[in-house]
């Protein structure tokens, strides 16, 4: 009797076709597992070639860095080595350059963009101009070593003294000096400064001839002229040598004030003087005709100046005392530097120890310079030249001229000296008689 299953159990062919999914599921399954073997594989092989490619560029970019570090290591170590180049080449400008001009020309020269170009511009400053009187008879007993000593410790102090007074040194010609009050700086007091400048240079002239003396050495003096004018002031030169100057004719009309003076004297032109004129003392005025200028100009001669400076020059009084028998001598007018081609003759017949009363045979203008030779009582010329400036005319006729020595060579001196002593002795004896 066969059986019959149970309604709850599943037929044969219910469970046949169950295990016939099972294993189709099974087969499906194990394609999906050798699928995502194959595709793990290739993940696998991707991700090392990845690793590879990733671990590549990383040891790229880690030598890139390293690389990039040293070069910015050398950079940077270069960059710092060329600004302290730079540092000390300004200092060596600023040290060595302003040794000679003043600190704000090195520094316009160092700092403004347009500092080195060539060019310039119209300014109206205050021109001053320095020169020695009786500097030849001190280069006469001299070796060159001792004259460039003597001009160092001269121009040294100098130089501070126009710094002091924020003045621009533009040349330096031997024992003349040549400085601007105006630019490339301008103040409303230049002129002012100029002045007291000038009087403070005047004044520090005692301490070089104390120095002088103390080496054996004749005193010296210094002519001072200053104008106030307009000129081109800028940098003049070439691209491979440039200096900052000036051009004008102001600075010519300097010159020739300047060549009016005697020792320890300042002149001031007309401009100068307008702008100053409130504080300074004025010791005498003079009418001049300078070459180049088409009339007459007055020039004031400086005392001292007041306000905030108050620096007075000493007064000088020289009484002309006769000598015991005139002095003949020969002498030309100088001609700018030269000596002109006529010799003349005279005599000296008052004397002191800076100036003499000259009677020549011949008119000299007022503020001649002469170059005299002395002549012994034998007809035979003293050596040396003695270099004169005729400062005054005590006769209408311009034949007694007032001359005041500018340089005078050591035998010259001893003559006078001698010619001096002639005279007081004649003095002492006659008192002693009497």
């Amino acid at each position: 009797m066969a059986t019959v299953p149970s309604p709850s159990e599943p037929s044969q062919d219910a469970l046949l076709a169950e295990v016939i999914a099972l294993r189709q599921r099974i087969a499906e399954l194990e394609q999906e597992k050798q699928d995502l073997q194959v595709m793990l594989e290739m993940a696998t092989d991707h991700a090392d070639n990845l690793s590879e490619v990733l671990q590549q560029e990383h040891d790229d970019l880690e030598t890139m860095l390293e690389m990039t570090t040293e070069h910015a290591d050398a950079v940077e170590e270069e960059l710092h080595s060329r600004a302290e180049e730079l540092a000390a080449r300004s200092q060596f400008i600023r040290d060595t350059f302003g040794r000679y001009i003043s600190d704000e020309v090195v520094a316009q020269l160092l700092d403004a963009p347009e500092g080195l170009e060539l060019g310039g511009e119209k300014r109206t400053v205050t021109i001053l101009m320095s020169d020695l009187r009786g500097f030849t008879a001190v280069v006469e007993r001299l070796d060159p070593q001792e004259v460039m000593r003597f001009l160092n410790r001269y121009l040294e102090a100098m130089v501070h003294v126009i710094l002091s007074y924020q003045g621009t040194i533009i040349e330096m010609l031997g024992d003349g000096l040549l400085v601007l009050f105006g630019a490339p700086m301008r103040r409303d007091d230049d002129p002012e400064r100029a002045v007291a400048c000038a009087v403070a240079m005047q004044l520090q002239m005692a301490n070089i001839n104390a120095l002088l003396r103390q080496e054996g050495l004749p005193d010296i003096e210094m002519g001072i002229g200053i104008h106030t004018g307009d000129v081109v002031a800028g940098n003049i030169g070439s691209a491979q040598r440039t200096k900052y100057g000036v051009v004008g004719s102001a600075v010519n009309l300097t010159g020739r004030i300047e060549s009016y003076t005697t020792g320890s004297q300042i002149l001031l032109s007309p401009t100068t003087y307008a702008a100053t004129a409130a504080v300074l003392t004025i010791t005498q005025v003079l009418t001049v005709a300078p070459k180049g200028v088409p009339a007459p100009i007055t020039l004031y001669d400086v005392g001292g100046i007041g306000g905030a400076h108050q620096l007075f020059l000493p007064e000088h009084h020289e009484d002309l005392r006769p000598v015991l028998q005139a002095v003949p001598v020969r002498y030309t007018v100088l001609e700018g530097k030269f000596a002109g081609p006529t010799v003349l003759t005279g005599r000296l017949v008052k004397l002191a120890a800076k100036a003499a009363e000259l009677h020549t045979d011949e008119p000299v203008a007022s503020l001649s310079n002469l170059k005299i030779r002395l002549i012994h009582t034998n007809g035979e010329a003293v050596p040396g030249d003695l270099f004169a400036k005729v400062v005054g005319a005590p006769n209408e006729l311009a034949t007694h001229v007032v001359i005041r020595f500018t340089s005078v060579p050591q035998d010259v001196r001893t003559f006078l000296d001698a010619a001096e002593l002639r005279y007081e002795y004649q003095v002492i004896n006659r008192s002693l008689h009497v």
